[in-house]
C-alpha cells in the first residue's frame, strides 16, 4: 500500500491535455474528386465541392462527407450536425462512429486550450454514448478522465482511467471501496505520515490508537502506533480528509484509552483507509 500524493499510482502511461498522439479515424466514402481533394488538405474546395452536391443529393453518404470535411477543417459542431443529418437517413455504425470522432475532437479543444471543462464532459459522454460497441473507446476514457481530474472528480477520474486501461477487476474492487466508505457502519479515518515513519500499511494489520497529549502542531493529534512505535497520524487537515471519514477531532473525545483500528485499504494511493475496532 503506497503512501504518496500520486493518486493515480497504478501505472498509467501518462498522458496529458496537450497530447496529440492520437488521432481519430474516419470512414471516408470513395468519391473521387472530392477524396483527392481530402487527401491533398484541399478542404475549402472539397467544402464547395460537397455543397454542390448536397443541392441535389442529400443522401446520408454526402452528409456523412461534408461532417468530415467540416470536421477536418475544425468546425466541430457543423461536422457534428452533418453527422446527425446523415444518421437520420442511416442509422449506420459507420455514421455513428464519425459523429463520435468529431465529438471526441470538440471535446478535446473544449478542453484545452478552452478550459471550459463542463462543456468537455458532455461532450465526451456524448461521444462515448455515440460510439459503436464494437469501436475501441479507450482514448475516450483517457480524455474523459482527464477533464474530471480537472474537475478536481478524482473518484470518476480514477475510474475512467481504469476503464481506459481495461482494468475491469481493479474497477469492481475500487466501486467496492466506495459503496463500503458511503455505507458503513463502521466509524472511519484515514491514516496520514506512514512514509515518513517508513511504515508500509497492509490490509489486516491492527494498530493502536494513541492521543498525543504533547503535540505542538495539533491538541487534537491522535497518533498511530504499531509495535510501540509511531506509524502515523490519524488524518485531521481538510488536505488530508475524504468527506467519508472522520477526523481525528471527530473521534478524540469518544475513542478508548486502548483504542484499536484496522487497516483496511488504499484509496486513490493517497489515503489509508481504517476503521475502529
Amino acid at each position: 500500500m503506497k503512501n504518496d500524493k500520486d493518486y493515480l499510482n497504478i501505472d498509467f502511461k501518462e498522458k496529458n491535455s496537450s497530447d496529440n498522439t492520437y488521432q481519430t479515424t474516419f470512414n471516408i466514402p470513395k468519391t473521387s474528386k472530392i477524396e483527392r481533394l481530402i487527401e491533398d488538405e484541399k478542404l475549402d474546395d472539397a467544402l464547395s465541392e460537397i455543397n454542390r452536391i448536397l443541392v441535389n443529393d442529400k443522401d446520408c453518404t454526402n452528409w456523412s462527407l461534408k461532417g468530415i470535411i467540416l470536421d477536418k477543417s475544425g468546425e466541430y459542431e457543423k461536422a457534428v450536425e452533418c453527422f446527425d443529418n446523415a444518421l437520420e437517413l442511416n442509422d449506420s455504425d459507420e455514421i455513428k462512429s464519425n459523429k463520435a470522432n468529431s465529438l471526441y475532437n470538440w471535446a478535446k479543444i473544449t478542453f484545452f486550450p478552452e478550459g471550459n471543462y463542463d462543456k468537455a464532459l458532455n461532450l465526451i459522454d456524448d461521444a462515448l454514448n455515440t460510439l459503436p460497441n464494437s469501436e475501441d473507446s479507450s482514448e475516450f476514457h483517457f480524455l474523459k478522465a482527464e477533464i474530471l481530474e480537472a474537475l478536481n472528480e478524482l473518484v470518476e477520474s480514477y475510474k475512467s482511467y481504469l476503464i481506459a486501461h481495461g482494468q475491469f477487476d481493479r474497477l469492481n474492487e475500487f466501486e467496492s471501496q466506495c459503496e463500503y466508505l458511503n455505507n458503513a457502519e463502521d466509524i472511519i479515518i484515514s491514516i496520514v505520515g506512514c512514509s515518513f515513519y517508513n511504515f508500509t500499511p497492509e490490509r489486516g494489520i491492527i494498530i493502536d490508537l494513541v492521543k498525543d497529549l504533547e503535540n505542538e502542531h495539533d491538541p487534537d493529534a491522535i497518533a498511530a502506533v504499531k509495535d510501540n512505535e509511531i506509524v502515523g497520524y490519524v488524518a485531521n487537515s481538510p488536505h488530508t480528509l475524504i468527506d467519508e471519514v472522520k477526523s481525528a477531532s471527530d473521534i478524540k473525545n469518544s475513542i478508548k484509552d486502548n483504542q484499536k483500528a484496522e487497516i483496511l485499504f488504499d484509496f486513490l494511493g493517497e489515503y489509508t483507509i481504517a476503521k475502529l475496532i
